[in-house]
């Protein structure tokens, strides 16, 4: 049995913290601004000049808001406001879910820490609807179909999206939040850049002023590209991903998946939706123009996964030994969601599931042991309870109990409480 794990990563910002309530602040300059859908206000408090706010406004131009809506303080409480007076500038993000202080000691690095707090701010607020990655997105102008660029840092998602910005409109660079209906709720913010020093903040740079192309106002996400830089890489070479492959890979470029309902029933639609993930080995940002509006085209592709948590797993045989002395009687752990999908060799399925450790891909005999535990058992009654259905080889028991023990450690399965014993005895 192998398994395979990944943990989503839930946003957080240096020099930032997010209360419970929201503050009631008023100042002379404000952004009203539009991120990931919910509204967030930046009130500008100190050390930013009237040219420096030109320069916030028009790099947040695309973001601002313009339904009107305010965010409603409950609160006069700012985490952090005790040491205000430390950093040459300083402002107060607040949107419903909370506020913060944010500052800085240079322009720079306040406008950097904004931008995080800013991004933050709108993760937070989408937690539980929207299925959020970290990738950048750029979106067809005529169609409205968006791909989304996922990888790791220096991957060149940036660089990217600077590239096919002239010809694909610009959705975002930070986070691709995706609702039940496939739609991404944009979030074109200004793209943090490197200038100079590669140790300094980043600059915020407008869109407008890299000359990237205006999405158009409804996207659906289209394509999901996982980014594999390698500057050896002569042409673009083009991957396709089995679901299961997929997933691992995205899990860790998630914000708050685990507070999506069914996370990953969702993100096996969202794959569905798109054709399946891809991935694209390639050199300088230039071949991906040469692959992505091939990939565009791609069709949706046909359901092949079923929940296995509300039902759909055989009833197991036979009753659990209850020789304490000699064995352990174990049972499926709480999960958050898990879905069955066959087995890319043909061979088989696998399993998906996500608990509180992260996605975890179950393959070999990791499917079949957690189906047998249906009901509670001990290593021996699983043993019985497999036999029937997939054989079991001379000398299977160490491979047996090291697979069983595997499930353990990833939290898949775990210690019978004595009241289930009573109750199944």
């Amino acid at each position: 049995m192998t398994t395979g794990s990944a943990a989503s990563i839930h946003g957080r910002t240096s020099g930032v913290d997010f209360s419970e309530e929201s503050a009631n602040v008023a100042g002379p300059r404000e952004l009203k601004l539009r991120v990931l859908g919910a509204a967030v206000s930046v009130v500008l408090q100190a050390g930013v000049t009237p040219d420096m706010y030109a320069d916030l406004r028009l790099a947040w131009s695309r973001c601002l808001d313009q339904t009107g809506e305010s965010v409603h303080a409950v609160s006069s409480s700012v985490a952090g406001s005790a040491h205000s007076d430390e950093r040459a500038f300083r402002a107060t993000v607040s949107s419903v879910v909370g506020s913060a202080l944010v500052t800085g000691g240079t322009f720079r690095e306040f406008a950097s820490e904004l931008t995080s707090a800013v991004t933050l701010a709108g993760i937070t607020a989408g937690r539980g609807d929207l299925v959020m990655l970290h990738a950048a997105a750029l979106a067809d102008g005529k169609t409205g179909r968006a791909v989304a660029l996922v990888g790791r840092s220096g991957m060149g998602k940036t660089t990217a999206t600077r590239c096919l910005g002239a010809a694909l409109g610009y959705v975002t660079d930070e986070t691709v939040a995706v609702d039940g209906s496939g739609k991404i709720v944009p979030y074109p913010k200004p793209l943090s850049l490197i200038v100079e020093d590669a140790n300094a903040p980043k600059r915020q740079i407008s869109p407008d002023d890299l000359g990237l192309l205006v999405a158009p106002a409804a996207t659906t996400l289209a394509l999901i590209v996982l980014l594999d830089r390698n500057p050896d890489a002569t042409v673009p070479k083009v991957t396709p991903l089995s679901h299961g492959e997929a997933m691992i890979e995205l899990a860790p470029h998630t914000s708050s998946l685990g507070e999506v309902s069914q996370p990953v029933s969702r993100l096996c639609g969202i794959l569905d939706a798109t054709g399946g993930a891809v991935r694209v080995t390639y050199s300088e940002a230039a071949d991906l123009a040469a692959v992505l509006p091939g990939l565009l085209e791609r069709p949706a592709i046909s359901k092949t996964w079923t929940s296995v948590l509300s039902g759909g797993t055989r009833p197991s045989e036979g009753q659990p030994r209850l020789d304490a002395a000699r064995f352990t009687v174990l049972k499926r752990a709480d999960l958050l969601d898990a879905v069955e999908i066959p087995s890319p060799s043909g061979d088989g399925t696998e399993l998906i599931v996500m608990n509180g450790q992260g996605v975890i891909r179950l393959t070999g005999i990791g499917p079949a042991i957690w189906h047998a535990l249906a009901t509670p058992g001990d290593v021996d009654g699983i043993a019985d309870r497999l036999a029937p259905h997939i054989g079991l080889p001379p000398g299977y028991e160490s491979h047996l109990r090291s697979s069983v023990e595997k499930l353990r450690t990833h939290g898949i399965l775990t210690d019978a409480s004595p009241v289930e014993l009573v109750n199944i005895a």
